[in-house]
């Protein structure tokens, strides 16, 4: 059981037992001071009123109490502070504890049960197969493969969805730029077709901007499209799935992989917006707007309003728009069928296939009309969207509707992580070719309309270049090269804007995945030339052993912070929040580097320090992994 809540049961316990109350909830945390121990509660000065007493008298009555529960085991001291703090400091014992919980469960420390039975329809990166993956979606695709892997480590059961967008604007666009600007592909100009069709994309939206005509076709071609004629469909279908492999091929190099992909084209073909759209106009709150700029549109009313009162042409713009007035349905109008599939409530299912795309090597299935492979990727318990946070509006309009028709629990449990933008500082856009201007901003915006943009294809390039350069030539380089990556786009904070820059974080030294792994390698050189070695029985032994040491500042300092990893990993899955992760790491790093710098482990001529401080290595180095994991970051042995 968490030590927090330890703390929470054995207070509302102490409550109910001396004053016959019972407690709403116990607020417990970490101090800011770590003078003031390792947990803190103000349960004292919140509950003071209720039951008559001081906060102060009341935080000592219950810390009395507390020490005579059955605590001892988990807490060297129970005291009060302040206006009516109780504070709590842990045993070694239990910090001892702890770390040979590490080296019992290795890659299983810090994992739990808490989501068995339940699971997760998982959408993630879901670049538009019209040109080159960017590094906007690489964040994206970073956020999807951490949240894949830690509720998978919670217990749940995740499927990773991809969804292809072959139907639509920006494939309409593409396919409309080559047939009128594109030549063969040639290979020697460029490394991959997915970059010839970003140049082709670009190159023909800009002319869509200044030609009338052109856009004439386009809309002509997107109707066709929609339509499923086979003439347009077919090369449209070849020209999304060459695009398609190469993303998943560049998204592979990252060790980033899917379980089934969704071709929008299949929920056209299996008319499951059609049977939505039927069930949709039953329901008081979608109507047809019969004035204002969305006259013809069908809409969905996201105020708290129904389609009889929804006839201001003010209140009809307020709404969400599901099918256009030409009737092609919207994003958002599929993306309410898509989800009623994903939750299994659609009396319709695709067909599947295994996609033979070579980008990954566990089985990857596609919806396919021709597909015969007996498996399903719906009925699930909770759907989770990563999608910008420029889509928050979209994916709320979905959760409406879904409550509108009566599907409250699938609503709720409709999660969407959003995510902040990627712009690249001045120095790293200038080494990459672009042009800057210094005066206008510390950073430049992407535009895939304009061409201006970073390929992650590009940027991975342009990282083992640096580290080539700074390093020369070193074991483990693509997945250090990986980590330089995915840890500096991963430690911010999910929700902001991020700026990356490539000279912070090719660094060795600070808050860099680098760094993590240099820490990694350098606890497993120390265990390698220990020969260091441990089974059950002998770990018994040594904690008995332990217990009778006098540890050192640094020695409890990284014990201090081993403990956290099972509370960092809930933590950081409630919130979707792999920086809380990062963060974790490089704070465990710090100390167990510094107990490096002031205890010899190797040298020291007493025994059982040295077998302790080798202990207490291996501990640390199995929680890093175990974070790295979680990060999609491999643990490398030397660097």
């Amino acid at each position: 059981m968490p030590i927090a809540e330890v703390i929470s049961s054995a207070i509302t316990r102490a409550f109910n037992e001396l004053y016959g109350y019972t407690l709403a909830q116990v607020d417990v945390e970490h101090p800011q001071n770590p003078l003031w121990g390792d947990y803190s509660t103000n349960v004292a000065m919140v509950a003071a009123k209720n039951v008559n007493k001081l906060p102060v008298v009341l935080a000592k009555e219950v810390a009395d109490y507390l020490r005579s529960e059955q605590l001892a085991g988990y807490f060297a001291t129970i005291t009060t502070a302040g206006p009516g703090f109780i504070n709590f400091t842990l045993s070694s014992e239990y910090l001892l504890g702890q770390a040979a919980q590490v080296l019992k469960l290795m890659g299983g420390f810090g994992s739990s049960e808490v989501g068995r039975g339940k699971t997760i329809a998982l959408e993630h990166s879901n670049v538009n197969p019209n040109k080159a993956a960017h590094v906007g979606h690489l964040r994206n695709a970073l956020i999807g493969q951490f949240v894949e892997r830690v509720y998978e480590f919670i217990g749940y059961d995740v499927t990773v969805q991809y969804y292809s967008n072959d139907l639509g604007v920006q494939v309409s666009t593409s396919l409309l730029g080559m047939a009128k600007l594109g030549s063969d592909f040639d290979s020697t100009q460029y490394a991959k077709f997915d970059h010839y069709a970003w140049d082709v994309y670009a190159k023909i939206s800009q002319q869509l901007d200044a030609d009338v005509e052109l856009k004439a076709q386009l809309d002509t071609l997107i109707v066709k499209l929609d339509s499923r004629d086979p003439e347009v469909s077919q090369k449209q279908s070849e020209l999304s799935k060459r695009i398609l492999k190469d993303n998943l091929a560049t998204f592979h190099a990252l060790d980033i992989d899917y379980d089934v992909i969704v071709y929008e084209s299949a929920i056209k073909d299996t008319l499951m917006w059609e049977k939505t759209f039927l069930i949709l106009k039953k329901n008081p709150k979608v109507y047809l707007a019969t004035e204002g700029n969305s006259k013809g549109c069908w809409l969905v009313s996201l105020a708290d309003k129904s389609a009889e009162v929804a006839t201001k042409s003010t209140e009809i713009e307020e709404d969400k728009i599901l099918v256009r007035s030409n009737g092609i349905p919207t994003y958002t109008g599929k993306d309410i069928a898509y989800h009623m599939w994903k939750f299994g409530l659609l009396p319709v299912d695709f067909s599947y296939s295994l996609a033979d795309l070579g980008t990954q090597q566990k089985p990857l299935y596609e919806t396919n009309p021709l597909g015969d492979i007996k498996v399903s990727f719906n009925n699930s318990d909770i759907v989770m969207d990563v999608i910008d946070v420029r889509q928050t509006y979209a994916i709320s309009a979905v959760r409406k509707t879904l409550a509108y028709l009566g599907y409250s629990a699938q609503a709720r449990n409709l999660i969407h992580i959003n995510y902040g933008h990627v712009y690249l500082s001045n120095n790293t856009s200038t080494q990459l070719g672009y042009a800057v201007d210094t005066t206008q901003s510390a950073h430049m915006a992407m535009s895939g309309r304009k061409g201006i943009g970073v390929k992650i294809d590009d940027f991975v390039v342009l990282v083992d270049k640096a580290l080539q350069d700074s390093f020369g030539a070193f074991p483990n380089s693509a997945a250090v090269r990986n980590a330089v990556i995915k840890f500096d786009m991963l430690r911010y904070d999910t929700f902001q804007d991020i700026v990356f820059d490539l000279a912070l974080a090719l660094t060795v030294k600070g808050f860099t995945g680098p760094y993590v792994q240099y820490t990694h390698a350098r606890a497993n050189s120390l265990l390698e030339k220990a020969g260091y070695l441990v089974d059950d029985t002998k770990l018994e032994y040594m904690l008995n052993q332990y217990t009778k040491l006098a540890l050192s500042t640094s020695e409890q300092e990284v014990l201090k912070v081993i403990y956290k990893f099972p509370e960092v990993v809930m933590q950081s899955a409630n919130q979707y929040a792999p920086n809380l992760v990062c963060v974790y790491l490089y704070e465990l790093c710090q100390k167990f580097n510094a107990f490096y710098n002031d205890s010899p482990i190797l040298k020291t001529a007493q025994g059982d320090i040295r077998d302790f401080r080798l202990f207490l290595t291996a501990a640390t180095k199995q929680v890093i992994k175990n974070g790295l994991y979680l990060l999609g970051i491999q643990a490398v042995d030397s660097m």
